[in-house]
């Protein structure tokens, strides 16, 4: 135990000192003389020491641990190159907890950080802050080299019994080495068989996934020949004849109508009146409307938009309408032009022709309001043909008829042909 009177006589202003507390950090020369062994001893590790004494004190080069910290314990007494490189060297190791007590005003915060400092196991950098600080007394300084002598006492002992046990710990170490060295063995000898399955696996996987792949294949193909097949089978070749056969039949209607007028127009120019080619008994009403539809150049000038219709015969209107000297516009009803066509197709037309058995509702009812809204003439046919477009077109060109407001009944209408 260090002596009492000595840490008051340390503590001691010097000559020049004013005689109140210190209102400064002191320095490691400053210090009571019994605190710089602890202070060199515990604050800087052996390794530190020596880098500095071999900078600052080369004759110290050859001592050993003990003849070197007893001659810089000796030199931190007094302030000299080596007790202010150790002075710097602690500044800056211990800088954190040095700022940390600078907050601390009373002797008894100052105590109590010390005691924090020795639970957490920080001893080092604690006792530089506490010895330093200018709040630090000498019964403080007193208690805490106290403190500092059993912590020496008790790290001697424990460092035997540490001795000890690490000498048990090496060899429970070196036993458990090997056993992890027999595991790490097992277990890379497990791993490389699984690898090895697990290759096996992967290639069986690509194989199997492979053959699956081309039954796939060969089930679509077989799949597509036996719709191909059965297409054929039921709309082979006696739904082409027969629409060949339709084609043909409303070409050649168009082709009489087309003769009827032109007939009638050659009787007309000859007697200046327009005389019946043969009894209305005796005449079908296809072939009369064709002729009042098609005669002198009623069309001339016309844009006539035809809404629905056949695609077969969507060819043989086109043509009856340009040779009759109009203008042919048409709209499939919404079967695959795009019902924004339509508006600009009606807005263009000066006259309108509605299949209604060939067109959807939506289709119906918008020719429907367009015409009632803007007052254009419209005429409503139920069965697709060139004599109907044709008494569609009489209809139209009569003055004292208006079909727009009466369409026929709408059987079928939603049929797509």
């Amino acid at each position: 135990m260090f002596p009492t009177g000595l840490i008051k006589q340390a503590f001691v202003p010097g000559p020049g000192s004013p005689a109140a507390r210190p209102v400064r950090r002191r320095k490691l020369w400053e210090l009571a003389g019994h605190a710089h062994c602890p202070v060199v001893g515990v604050c800087l590790s052996f390794q530190a020491l020596r880098r500095l004494a071999a900078r600052v004190a080369p004759e110290t080069a050859g001592f050993d641990d003990y003849a070197l910290h007893s001659s810089s314990v000796q030199a931190s007494r007094s302030r000299n190159k080596l007790s202010e490189a150790i002075q710097e060297e602690l500044e800056q190791r211990h800088a954190g907890k040095v700022r940390q007590y600078r907050k601390l005003r009373s002797r008894a915060e100052l105590e109590a950080a010390w005691h924090a400092a020795m639970a957490e196991g920080d001893v080092a950098p604690g006792l530089w802050a506490v010895l330093t600080h200018p709040a630090c007394d000498p019964l403080l300084a007193e208690s805490i080299s106290q403190q500092m002598h059993m912590l020496q006492h008790q790290a001697g002992a424990s460092l035997r019994l540490d001795i000890a046990h690490y000498h048990a710990l090496q060899e429970e170490n070196a036993s458990l080495a090997r056993t992890l060295a027999g595991a790490q063995q097992r277990c890379e000898r497990t791993t490389q068989e699984k690898t090895a399955a697990l290759e096996a696996l992967q290639e069986r996987f690509i194989r199997q996934r492979g053959e699956l792949i081309a039954r796939e294949t060969e089930l679509a193909g077989l799949k597509a020949m036996l719709a191909e097949l059965e297409a054929k089978l039921a709309d082979g070749g006696a739904r082409r004849r027969l629409e060949q056969q339709l084609q043909y039949q409303e070409e050649r209607n168009a082709h009489l109508c087309l003769e009827n007028a032109r007939l009638n127009r050659e009787l007309e120019r000859h007697e200046g009146r327009i005389i019946e080619i043969v009894p209305v008994a005796e005449v079908s009403a296809d072939d009369a409307d064709c002729a009042h539809a098609c005669s002198d150049g009623s069309l001339e000038g016309h844009r006539i938009l035809c809404v629905g219709g056949r695609e077969s015969a969507v060819q043989v209107y086109r043509k009856l309408v340009e040779e009759a000297g109009g203008e042919f516009l048409h709209h499939d009803g919404g079967v695959e032009d795009r019902f924004g066509r339509l508006d600009s197709a009606l807005g263009a037309a000066d006259l309108v022709i509605c299949q209604t058995g060939c067109i959807s509702h939506n289709a119906y009812w918008r020719v429907k309001d367009h015409c009632k809204r803007t007052g254009k003439r419209c005429a409503f046919v139920a069965n697709p043909s060139g004599a109907g477009l044709a008494r569609g077109l009489q209809r139209l060109l009569s003055p004292d008829e208006d079909d727009s407001s009466s369409p026929p009944a709408m059987t079928g209408l939603l049929q797509q042909d």
